[in-house]
């Protein structure tokens, strides 16, 4: 036992505490391409590309490289220079984050602010972990340890000036070799590293999303940078974008983007861009459904994480979007899982119910004014049906009775959405109160027995339905051709019917319980009045 006061010395430091910090930080495989990717993107690039072939994966950017004091300084663990409140890496670990990735590591680089020379910094993985199970074996022997981080790192890791010069002008390329069995397989699955970059990168909007450049012109106002990204893996090459296009929509996008801005009283969060389903539906695809944070480029948790928010789960299951963070004060976590702990946190925290309110009610009228236009498509084609039907039943008493009744119901519900019709539908709503009208009066003069009546309201009905059965509008032939027609398409159009066995079950009740006792008049109305229960349930 030593006698007097023992300080804490370097050799106290255990070799195992670098793969016990880069196990804990970086957890998932593709997580060391976060981190260099994030390094281009602090140092001002332009353009990224990433190539995987097939155990070599290299990292390169046009930014603006490392200066000779800045390459001593990137091998330093534990330390860093960068500022939490510019940038999202600052723990100083971030460059020995491929330490379970691969066996070396190699970073060139040439600055744009100094002579053109390139430096050449090196990290011998392999060595580190071989030392290290050398030093277990030790131990299970029962020996005194040997092996001390600083000694361990001071023989595997060096930065030299090289006439070698991957790089055109100035930037810095990233090459991992030697990628381990447990690694290789994760890093070479094309859909896997697409989907991985498309949370972690800020990629700029594909082509095929027609309110990408919308997004992005209110992205330049607020400073907010996207990154162009090519990704190649063996022969296969591609631009990587964010994964947004109009096929999310049932009709390809109707609905232009909405801002919000994220504030309170005292300070301003962010701003957040969100997108509706332009169908009462939730998006089919779970990888972009609900709204994602992100803050300096990279996302903060999932599209989960913000659910629980909302009043009503289907509204968060029918939007997609992002909410930019811009406040310096909120700094994510090491796992980018949430926000560190602090006063700015909790703030944002009590501003998040109020911001899915607001987003609910926009949601909910955008939601209540396609619910409107269905219900008028589907009750203008029944009333053409019924115009039709007419001039045939004039003596048919029964069946009239059940149309008399059928119209009031059609009525009911017409004067249920009529303001929301008058406001976006005017036309369409007068041309349908027409037909409905004229349906009306023929009935009701058929029932009278009147022949004289029945004549002139035959040929009333014959002019109404040439006047008034124009041709429907493309829109409105889509929405009456992807309304539910059975039960199963019902609880699909809601996703609630993922599960086969549900499916299953579903269909029986559809073929022999509901056609087999309902007509087709009742059937449709019992499909239409279980669509706006389930609405309301949501």
């Amino acid at each position: 036992m030593p006698k007097g006061r023992v300080h804490f010395s370097k050799e106290d430091i255990g070799g195992e505490i670098l793969p016990i910090l880069t196990k804990g930080l970086y957890r998932d495989t593709l997580d060391a391409l976060r981190e260099y990717i994030q390094n281009s993107i602090d140092g001002e690039s332009e353009h990224i590309e990433l190539v995987i072939d097939p155990d070599v994966v290299s990292i390169a950017d046009d930014g603006v490289g490392m200066t000779a004091e800045e390459s001593r300084k990137a091998i330093r663990l534990g330390i860093s220079d960068k500022s939490p409140l510019v940038n999202v890496g600052f723990r100083g670990i971030g460059v020995y984050s491929a330490f379970n990735l691969c066996d070396s590591l190699e970073l060139f680089t040439k600055s744009a602010r100094e002579a053109a020379t390139t430096y050449r910094i090196y990290f011998d993985f392999q060595r580190i972990r071989r030392e290290l199970l050398a030093e277990q074996e030790r131990r299970t022997h029962g020996n005194p340890p040997q092996l001390y981080l600083e000694k361990l790192l001071e023989d595997s890791v060096f930065v030299e000036p090289t006439p070698e010069a991957p790089i055109d002008s100035h930037g810095t390329k990233t090459i991992m070799s030697g990628i381990l069995p447990e690694s290789y397989r994760r890093l070479n699955n094309w859909g896997e590293v697409v989907g991985y970059l498309q949370n972690v990168v800020p990629l700029p909007f594909s082509p095929q999303f027609a309110f990408g450049p919308v997004i992005e012109q209110r992205f330049a106002q607020e400073a907010y940078r996207v990154v162009p990204l090519t990704l190649q893996i063996g022969s296969r090459r591609e631009s990587v974008y964010r994964p947004y296009t109009n096929a999310l929509f049932k009709f390809g996008g109707l609905h232009p983007p909405k801002f919000f801005d994220l504030k309170d009283s005292r300070q301003s969060f962010g701003f957040a861009w969100v997108c509706v389903n332009d169908a009462r539906e939730t998006i089919k695809d779970p990888n972009v459904r609900g709204l994602l944070i992100k803050k300096r480029h990279f996302s903060i948790g999932d599209r989960r994480y913000l659910e629980s928010y909302f009043g009503r789960t289907v509204y968060s299951r029918r939007i997609t979007g992002e909410l930019i963070i811009q406040h310096d004060n909120l700094i994510p976590n090491a796992a980018r899982s949430d926000f560190e702990s602090n006063s700015t946190r909790q703030a944002f925290l009590e501003i998040l119910p109020k911001f899915t309110r607001t987003v609910d009610k926009w949601a909910n009228d955008i939601q209540e004014q396609e619910l409107a236009r269905e219900v008028l498509v589907e009750l203008a084609a029944r009333l053409a049906e019924i115009n039709h039907e007419l001039p045939a039943i004039q003596r048919d008493r029964e069946r009239l009775l059940k149309l008399n009744a059928e119209l009031a119901f059609i009525d009911q519900r017409l004067k249920h959405h009529a303001k929301t019709l008058g406001q976006i539908e005017d036309k369409s709503l007068s041309r349908t109160q027409r037909l409905l009208q004229g349906a009306e009066t023929s009935v009701r003069e058929a029932l009278l027995a009147q022949r004289k009546a029945r004549r002139k309201v035959e040929e009333e009905v014959v002019k109404a339905v040439q006047r008034e059965a124009l041709a429907p509008t493309k829109r409105e032939l889509a929405a009456a051709q992807s309304a539910p027609t059975d039960l199963v398409s019902l609880f699909d159009a809601f996703g609630l019917a993922d599960s086969p066995d549900l499916r299953r079950a579903l269909q029986f009740i559809d073929e022999n319980i509901l056609r087999a006792h309902l007509d087709d008049t009742s059937y449709r109305n019992a499909l239409a009045d279980l669509r706006d229960h389930i609405e309301e349930s949501l």
